[in-house]
């Protein structure tokens, strides 16, 4: 007899109804791309919390995330054994249900009729299809500045820059029109000094 293979649903968050699938011993979660599932939300810390397979159970178990790790609303503060059916929240925005699929669950009996032949020996359960990891939203790249934070640094200087080159074509302006109709006015001081 196959045991139950089990599985977390994203309910909330990045990609609802997305299926990851708990096969390794040990499964670690966050927004890091090196964790087994990526959750791309900036509630989550970048390596939020792990799953451990044990004899009794699944595990799970907070890293100190910022926003923290609950089970059914109830913030952990130690390791948790998880029940089928538990809500898992990451954050205040991702929440996740663990869940058992059992191999007797996807096979469909069908009853006979009196009449109805019995076969001659049952045959075999289908078999479920090879599990599938969901593919997980695009983690954020690490880059020492992205563009538009450097487009923003450069704003400021660039609105100095605009606003020196207007005030530089007012003066000369100005100048222009003090030159064309009032040259007296504007070479007055410099007669005085014998220029």
């Amino acid at each position: 007899m196959e045991l139950a293979s089990f599985r977390l649903i994203v309910r909330e968050g990045p990609s609802p109804g997305t299926t990851f699938d708990l096969t390794k011993e040990i499964t670690l979660l966050g927004r890091d791309v090196v964790n087994d599932i990526v959750i791309g939300d900036t509630e989550i810390s970048r390596k939020h919390a792990r799953l451990m397979r044990t004899p009794g159970g699944f595990v799970l178990e907070d890293f100190g995330s910022t926003n923290g790790t609950f089970v059914n609303d109830e913030r952990l503060s130690a390791p948790r054994v998880l029940n089928v059916g538990d809500l898992i929240g990451l954050g205040g925005k991702v929440k996740l249900t663990f869940d058992a699929v059992s191999p007797e669950s996807s096979a469909t009996v069908v009853g006979t009729s009196a009449s109805a032949p019995a076969p001659a020996a049952p045959s075999p359960a289908p078999t479920p299809p090879p599990a599938r990891r969901a593919a997980a939203a695009p983690a954020p790249v690490y880059a020492p500045v992205a563009p538009a934070e450097e487009k923003k640094k450069k704003s400021p200087w660039l609105m100095a820059g605009c606003g020196c080159l207007v005030i530089l074509v007012v003066l000369i302006g100005v100048f222009w029109f003090m030159d064309a109709y009032y040259p007296n006015i504007l070479y007055a001081p410099l007669e005085m000094f014998g220029f």
